[in-house]
């Protein structure tokens, strides 16, 4: 089934630690360190959230202030998220935790054409 992704383009690092993660928590999800995959997430949010949030800013010609206020906001977002995702992420059993390579991949990979 065809489905449409809306993503943003991330660094070569980024592209293949996310790759890597995947690829490990396939292989043996109880060698991977939580934390990481939590680190991870709120890494791909954040660079999520300064491509479709921040990166327009400057072209729409919105002022210093306001783009300051948004920044900060964003950065409280992510905050929030990687606090809740601890909590998530810590109370996974392994079977859960195996299946964080399946939702990493299809949120963050696009699918090959």
């Amino acid at each position: 089934m065809s489905k449409t992704i809306i993503g943003c383009p991330v660094s070569a690092d980024l592209a293949a630690r996310t790759r890597t993660m995947i690829d490990n928590l396939r292989e043996d999800a109880s060698s991977v360190d939580k934390a990481d995959v939590v680190d991870l997430i709120a890494e791909l949010t954040k660079a999520s959230f300064d491509y479709h949030f921040v990166r327009p800013l400057d072209d729409l010609g919105i002022g210093f202030a306001s783009k300051k206020g948004i920044q900060v906001s964003l950065a409280g977002v992510t905050k929030v998220i990687r606090s809740t995702l601890q909590k998530i992420v810590k109370g996974l059993d392994t079977t859960q935790f195996a299946k964080m390579a399946d939702l990493l991949e299809d949120a963050y990979c696009a699918e090959q054409a």
